[in-house]
Formats: C-alpha cells, sequence, structure tokens
C-alpha cells in the first residue's frame, strides 16, 4: 500500500510591497491636494485681477463725472447753442452715473467673493432681486450667494425664499420654490466653493399684495452658522425690462 505525503507549502511575504502601495496612495492623494490649492489660487488671482479693473474703471468715471458737473455748471446760459450743449451734456452725465453705479455692484460682488482671509467663514447672500416680467404677477428673481473666510472645502446647503404678503385670507406667506414657473416644489440647493448663482421666475396669485421677503440660509455643517434676512418687497424689486 502506498501513502502519500502532503507536505505544507512556505508563502514568502513582502512587507515592503504593502508600504511601497501605502506611498503610492500617499503620493497621489497630496498630488491632489495641491492641484486643488494651484486651482484655487489661480482663481482668487484672476478674481482680484477684476477686482482691481473695477476699481481704476469706478475712478475713470468719477473723474469724468466731476468733469461734465463742471462743465454744466458752465452751460446753463439762455442761448440755444449752450442750452442744447447743456441737454446733451446732462444725458452723457446720466449715463456715466448709470454706469457708475453698476460698476460699484459688480465691485461689492466681487468684494463678497475675495474676502479676507481672517474673516469668519460662512455662507453670505449677496444679492436677492425681482424685476417685473409682466402685468400678470410674473417676476424674474435672482439670488447670489457667496462664501467668507478662508477654506478649500465646498460650501453646502440649502436656501429657502418666502414671500409675506396679504391675500384675500388675510396675511400669509408664500413659498417661492411653490411659485416657481419651472421645477416648482423643489428645495433650492446649493454647493459651491466661492458663490452660486440662482435664477427663474415665479408667478404670484393675483389677489396677494406682498409687502416682504425672508430668506434662510442653512449650511449642511453644523460648524457654519444659519442666517435669515428679511427684507422689505420695495428694496428687492427692480424696475422690469
Amino acid at each position: 500500500m502506498s501513502s502519500m505525503h502532503r507536505g505544507f507549502r512556505v508563502k514568502q511575504h513582502n512587507p515592503w510591497k504593502f508600504w511601497f502601495g501605502l506611498l503610492i496612495v500617499a503620493m497621489l492623494l497630496a498630488m491632489a491636494f495641491f492641484a486643488g490649492q494651484m486651482q484655487q489660487a489661480l482663481v482668487l488671482k484672476g478674481l482680484k485681477f477684476e477686482r482691481e479693473t473695477f476699481l481704476l474703471r469706478i475712478a475713470d468715471l468719477e473723474s469724468m463725472n466731476e468733469k461734465l458737473l463742471r462743465e454744466n455748471a458752465h452751460l446753463a446760459g439762455n442761448s440755444k447753442v449752450e442750452r442744447d450743449a447743456y441737454q446733451l451734456a446732462n444725458q452723457e452725465l446720466v449715463r456715466l452715473q448709470q454706469e457708475l453705479l453698476s460698476q460699484k455692484e459688480e465691485l461689492a460682488f466681487y468684494r463678497g467673493i475675495v474676502s479676507p482671509n481672517d474673516a469668519v467663514l460662512g455662507v453670505n447672500l449677496q444679492t436677492f432681486e425681482l424685476r417685473r416680467k409682466n402685468s400678470q404677477n410674473q417676476y424674474s428673481y435672482k439670488i447670489i450667494l457667496t462664501r467668507s473666510g478662508k477654506s478649500n472645502k465646498k460650501m453646502q446647503g440649502s436656501v429657502s425664499v418666502l414671500i409675506r404678503g396679504e391675500g384675500s385670507e388675510g396675511i400669509g406667506e408664500l413659498k417661492m420654490t411653490d411659485l416657481r414657473l419651472e421645477d416648482p416644489g423643489i428645495d433650492t440647493k446649493f454647493s459651491f466653493r466661492y458663490f452660486q448663482v440662482f435664477d427663474g421666475d415665479i408667478a404670484l396669485p393675483g389677489d396677494f399684495e406682498p409687502f416682504e421677503v425672508a430668506i434662510s440660509i442653512k449650511p449642511s455643517s453644523k460648524k457654519l452658522k444659519s442666517l435669515t434676512e428679511i427684507i422689505m418687497w420695495s428694496d428687492v424689486l427692480k424696475e422690469g425690462v
């Protein structure tokens, strides 16, 4: 009778492979981190350049504005030529003042994005405005959220808007998500690194007279503070186009 012999197989363990793989993973994570840092630095550099451009443009507009004011003072005469020149100069002055206001609004927007590093980390309501579209109580809205403070992580959370007013059943409030002409009822979520813009159209009931708007911002991180701003309807309503 023959017998079979089952021997043991020795498996060699190579610990250096484990540590080498771990080193590769660590290097890849470090490269991804530094790539994100470089991308953030480039974006901030571009935003700061645009902000400086706005500052220079505003300085030029203010200088031209003062010059036109002086010229208008000299052209306030009685002759037709002087009156025509005064009218043209006044129209140019109005145009420059409108452009100056627009440039200052843009500058305020960029200041909200390029915030100081020592600012408290959080989400800010940079802009909320409404424009009437037609006589059927339809409006276009725009919401701009920005970040304050220094962080590499995305800001995430939700923003809700309540429109308060008086209708046939008395004083009440309406959710803006329920009034949207597109995708009604869907919550507005945000996820951004520097800023995020929400826009769309809403329609109010015909018998509803709004008087204020309440905007609530709730970050998903418990480390960030929630905020609620209440604004009068007349302050957010812009002239329609």
